[in-house]
Order: C-alpha cells, then sequence, then structure tokens
C-alpha cells in the first residue's frame, strides 16, 4: 500500500496485496477503486475466491461491486469476520 503503514489495517493490507497479485499493479492506497485501477468481473471474481481463502468466510462476489475502494471492501470483510464470530459464539 502506498500510504503510512499506522493508518492501514491489517485486513486493508491483505486487501491490497490481493489486489496486487491479481491485478499485477505495484501497489494500491486505501481509496483506490477496483474498477479504476484495470478491475473487471474476472478479476473481481478471483479477488473474492483468495479473500474467502485468507478469511475462511463466504463473501459473496457482489462485496466487490457494492465495496469498490480498499478500504470500503476492508470494512466490510472485518464486519463478516465479526458477524461469523458472534455467529460462533451463539451456535458455538
Amino acid at each position: 500500500m502506498n500510504v503510512e503503514a499506522d493508518k492501514v489495517t491489517p485486513t486493508e493490507s491483505g486487501v491490497a496485496e490481493v489486489w496486487t497479485a491479481v491485478l499485477n499493479h505495484d501497489q494500491f492506497g486505501p481509496e483506490d477503486n477496483f474498477f479504476a485501477v484495470g478491475g473487471h468481473s474476472l478479476y473481481a471474481t478471483l479477488v473474492i475466491y483468495q479473500l474467502r481463502d485468507i478469511w475462511s468466510i463466504e463473501f459473496p462476489l457482489s462485496f466487490i461491486f457494492e465495496y469498490s475502494t480498499v478500504r470500503e471492501l476492508a470494512s466490510a470483510i472485518d464486519r463478516a469476520k465479526a458477524e461469523a464470530a458472534e455467529s460462533d459464539a451463539v451456535t458455538g
């Protein structure tokens, strides 16, 4: 990522790393839009599969269309992780 390390969450770093690998690009900032930097529906599918593998949570493909910046997608992932943890605690 091209921002100061203390302002980037671990999830934002993870999302940026996936984008870097899929889009074959050097770095992304938290406000970079996936589609503005060369992303399209095939790449979106690859990104979602990698995010699912990293966080072991089923993310719908629509996530990348709804949350198309690094920061928005990372926030959505963090919310999904929290919901999954709450669900596991309740059904435990």
